[in-house]
């Protein structure tokens, strides 16, 4: 204990008799430390998704995967109707099954007594979900909660939302998905969890109307097994079950039952099991880039570490010579190295832990600012404690060992004879070793620097990149209602009265947004074999027009309805290079779709430049256009007004909305805020990077101003009779600051070639992406070369300026 004792006596002492040092170093690693604990909370929030779930190893979800001749789709998260509860009623090996179902239109109204709001992320559930997803119920049960019709389970927010702090059980309220109102009984009440499955709410697949009676009853979709890929199946194996074993099963019976419906439809397709823990993070089914992301950030964490221990060796082996003479009289008295090693470690420990306790306070005060960048909600609580004081610890372990290791064996290294004679002088090796790890450090800032310069400029190029249609000053409104679908044609006929409104058409799927419909044509000549799949969009005359979507060949929907619903489409050039034509030749040619022993006949009046219907991440895919029958088909009414006042236009139509529909309240949308949505997790994701890698620059010149103060020291009597010898001030200068552009050089040429390797793998994620051109290796380079002469010029520029009779007076 008294051994201890003086081990922190003379840390101390070291601390405060070197402060410059001691700040830079404690700085270093406490923004380190604190740089690493906050991306730690980040990554362990990223995982903790979809981890309530009983048994997660045996749950899986039924994926499609489409032959390649089904433009447009390749894989998809989701089954035809009957494919799940089919399996798992012939294989044994399915404990349970399950089939989730998004409700009709996006959004959907719910009203209780005088409170009426729209809820997204509703579902369609068979009883047996509780069978194989975990829910948390705070009320009612989960076994038989959606078992009867029109029963519905609700998230704690609605019901808070709705009945305060009252209890929501057995109560009725009225939902409305795109169709008519439907009463049901709530039976349940969950508390939300993080998973891949944001709900609010579930309703029974037996209930009246919306896409349960759909599955259900309607003949194109209850028994259809190639077509109709919307619905999401999960399964529980049961004990002992391999899931490489189960897929060959599964597609038998897909053979089976599902033969002769994918001849009729002209595709092939097969089935294969996706494990429900790896959808969120890693799904290549859903391209999700989380995980992606989570090695980026490990990534960050991991160099902002090594950064601040590199400026921790740096400068405990840098000021090694000031301590050669205590570790020489120490071996002298008879310190073994063994004692030595211990105690240096044990002030390295003292650093460390006192960063540590500076980075928790960085971390408490930085949270709230983090989850605001992040759009997480992170706080520490019963079920991270344990993480971060762990966290904690290891770090504190690592940062100690590593940042203290090699100081630790080289001082204690020292020969007392060499030392007390004052023969001591820094060894080759040391040097070397202190030029390695600033090359080290700049490579990982260059890399750094061209992944958020690369990073930034594809999101930028995302946003200014021209979609082919023009997204500003386009109000969206939804029609949720039967009722709102019904006016649709006398509120059209309204909004045209307004000197604001330019244009108002009407859609099923605006840009945006993806198209969930779709159908295989053939050409005069061919059959469903060689059938191309196009997506179906419904849309009203005008609406090419009002979105600046160019006409390429034929012409546009027109007002009549009656003649341009019997069968015309309009397809985009996609469509048209897949059936290998060329545009004008498309006009008037004739395309056919076979089902259940019927053909139906389409005629091509026009045909439209390609434009990105969803996410730049997504290839352009075939689309087809078509005017239906009746007005009220429609999912969203379009309005095209001018860009200035628009909150007074918003207003008026808000008016108007309540003026002639009654049922449902009014909400809209921009058109263009709508695309940026897209990319808001990429955003967060960019912004993120960025910060942290401005941190990480900082360290990384914390590290590098110690190291310039400590060579300007070292060299001060050089500078004086160089200065006597008649050198001036810039040269001096630019002789300090050599040495360390040479080695920033040297990291870029290394750290060049690897971060053109890790950006080009990040941007296959893209459909459309960035070049990668020489300026972002460029722009990296000169900034690092700025950065370090910024940071070493001072001390360079205070040692030049010294009075060499200063220096050189005891010489």
């Amino acid at each position: 204990m008294l051994m201890f004792r003086n081990y922190l006596k003379i840390a101390f002492r070291n601390l405060v008799r070197t402060k410059a040092y001691s700040i830079i170093n404690i700085c270093g690693l406490s923004l380190g430390v604190a740089c690493c604990l906050l991306l730690a909370l980040y990554v362990e929030d990223e995982f903790q998704y979809d981890r309530h779930h009983e048994r997660l190893s045996d749950l899986y979800r039924i994926d499609t995967q489409f032959e390649a001749n089904v433009v447009g789709f390749d894989k998809l998260g989701s089954v035809s109707p009957p494919i799940p509860m089919t399996l798992k009623d012939e294989l044994p090996e399915i404990e349970a099954a399950a089939r989730i179902v998004p409700t009709f239109g996006s959004a959907n109204l719910i009203q209780y007594e005088d409170k009426k709001f729209y809820e997204s992320n509703a579902f369609v559930a068979d009883s047996t979900l509780f069978d194989v997803l975990t829910f948390e119920f705070i009320e009612g049960t989960p076994k038989k909660a959606l078992a009867d019709a029109n029963t519905v389970v609700i998230a704690e927010s609605i019901a808070r939302k709705l009945f305060g702090s009252e209890p929501a059980l057995d109560k009725s309220i009225l939902i409305t998905q795109g169709g008519t109102p439907v009463n049901y009984k709530i039976t349940g009440v969950y508390k939300p969890q993080k998973s891949f499955l944001e709900a609010n709410f579930f309703t029974s697949v037996m209930s009246e109307g919306g896409s349960g009676e759909y599955i259900r009853k309607n003949e194109n979709a209850a028994n259809e097994w190639a077509g109709q890929n919307f619905v999401g199946g999960y399964i529980k194996l049961a004990p002992g079950h391999s899931p490489k074993d189960l897929e060959k099963k599964i597609n038998e019976v897909l053979v089976k039952y599902g033969s002769e419906d994918m001849k009729a439809l002209g595709i092939t397709k097969t089935l294969f099991l996706e494990p429900v823990k790896d959808i969120y993070l890693r799904s290549h089914v859903d391209k999700s880039q989380r995980i992606t992301y989570i090695y980026t950030i490990v990534s960050i964490a991991s160099f902002i570490l090594i950064l601040a221990c590199i400026n921790f060796m740096n400068l405990s082996t840098a000021k090694a010579t000031k301590r050669a003479a205590e570790i020489g009289i120490r071996k002298v008295m008879g310190a073994f190295r063994g004692s030595l090693i211990r105690q240096i470690l044990g002030e390295a420990m003292v650093v460390v832990a006192i960063s540590i306790v500076i980075s928790v306070i960085l971390v408490l005060v930085a949270l709230p600012v983090f989850n605001e960048l992040s759009g997480k909600a992170i706080s520490f609580n019963q079920g991270n404690v344990v993480f971060f004081g762990t966290a904690l610890l290891i770090l504190m372990v690592i940062t100690g060992l590593i940042a203290g290791s090699y100081p630790a064996f080289y001082i204690s290294s020292f020969q007392p004879a060499t030392v007390l004679k004052g023969k001591f002088t820094m060894n080759k090796t040391s040097g070397r070793l202190r030029q390695g790890l600033v090359v080290l450090q700049f490579m990982v800032a260059i890399v750094l620097g061209c992944g958020m310069l690369v990073i930034s400029r594809q999101l930028s190029f995302m946003k200014d990149k021209d979609l082919g249609f023009n997204p500003e000053a386009k109000i969206i409104v939804p029609l949720r209602t039967a009722d709102a679908k019904k006016k649709y044609e006398s509120l059209r006929t309204e909004l045209e009265k307004m000197n604001a409104v330019k244009a108002v058409s009407a859609t099923g799927y605006p840009p945006g947004s993806n198209i969930f419909n779709d159908m295989a044509f053939y050409r005069e000549g061919g059959n469903m074999d060689n059938a191309i799949l196009n997506r179906i969009n419904n849309i009203d005359a005008g609406y090419m027009e009002m979105l600046d979507i160019k006409l390429i060949a034929g012409r546009p929907f027109t007002t009549n309805r009656l003649a341009d619903s019997k069968g015309n489409l309009i397809i985009n050039r996609t469509s048209a290079k897949k059936f290998g034509v060329e545009p004008k030749k498309m006009i008037g040619e004739k395309l056919y779709f076979d089902w259940q022993g019927k053909n139906y006949a389409f005629q091509v009046v026009g045909v439209v430049e390609d434009y990105n219907q969803t996410s730049l991440k997504d290839p352009i895919i075939p689309i087809v256009f078509q005017i239906p029958e009746k007005a009220d088909e429609y999912s969203y009414l379009i309005a095209s007004v001018n860009p200035s006042g628009l909150s007074q236009t918003v207003s008026q139509i808000e008016d108007m909305w309540k003026s002639q529909v009654s049922d449902a309240p009014f909400e809209y949308t921009f058109l263009d805020d709508n695309i940026q949505k897209q990319y808001l997790e990429d955003e967060r994701i960019s912004k993120i990077i960025t910060y942290f890698t401005a941190i990480a620059i900082i360290i990384c010149s914390l590290g590098l101003y110690g190291l310039s103060s400590f060579m300007a020291e070292r060299r001060l009597k050089e500078i004086g009779v160089r200065k006597v010898m008649g050198a001036s001030v810039p040269q001096i200068m630019g002789m300090m600051s050599r040495e360390f552009v040479k080695l920033v050089l040297l990291a870029f040429v290394i750290a060049a070639p690897l971060a053109w390797y890790a950006m080009t793998q990040w941007l296959q994620a893209f459909e459309y992406k960035v070049p990668l051109d020489i300026s972002i290796f460029t722009f990296a380079g000169l900034g690092a070369i700025t950065i370090a002469l910024l940071t070493v010029s001072y001390e360079s520029l205070k040692a030049a300026s010294t009075d060499p009779a200063r220096t050189l007076r005891n010489e």
